[in-house]
């Protein structure tokens, strides 16, 4: 399993971001162990390469949040993947409730919005890369995202 981290150009905006992405990075090193830990980052987040040296960076050329989500499971393909928003708050049972969820895709929503994590299976990722493509021009929320795979591929996911 590998965990992206997907960060966009609205986290800019947010002054408590990078003490948010230290704590998470420290608990998923303990969790998932630093060589599977990917993060997207936009350029004006070059600084963040020097700030976390154990994580992989993908650039993500158009700081949207699809668009980051798309380039960081392109390059991941071929293993399941736990995606993280670091601007969301996440507890550390939580992240181990969605590691223990290996056979299933899960995401972690309230309301109907995504609340900062999910977890999507190898088998899956191709016909979720594939309608994010579509979706490139839009900024939709990754529930959105998941109902549209679910309608056009059959593929189901869990909601915790």
């Amino acid at each position: 399993m590998k965990v992206l981290i997907v960060f966009y150009s609205k986290l800019l905006q947010d002054n408590e971001l990078l003490q948010k992405v230290v704590d998470k990075v420290n608990i998923l090193k303990k969790l998932i162990g630093p060589d599977s830990l990917y993060a997207v980052i936009t350029t004006e987040m070059k600084d963040f390469i020097d700030k976390f040296p154990d994580l992989v960076f993908i650039r993500n050329d158009e700081g949207t949040f699809l668009y980051g989500l798309y380039k960081g499971l392109r390059k991941l393909r071929g293993n399941d993947v736990l995606v993280l928003d670091p601007s969301q708050v996440i507890s550390l049972d939580k992240l181990k409730e969605f590691i223990a969820k290996k056979r299933q895709n899960a995401l972690y929503s309230e309301d109907g919005r995504w609340k900062g994590i999910a977890l999507l299976r190898l088998i899956d990722l191709d016909y979720l890369i594939r309608t994010l493509e579509g979706l490139l021009g839009e900024e939709k929320e990754l529930t959105t995202v998941m109902e549209k795979v679910s309608q056009e591929y059959g593929i189901q996911y869990e909601t915790l």
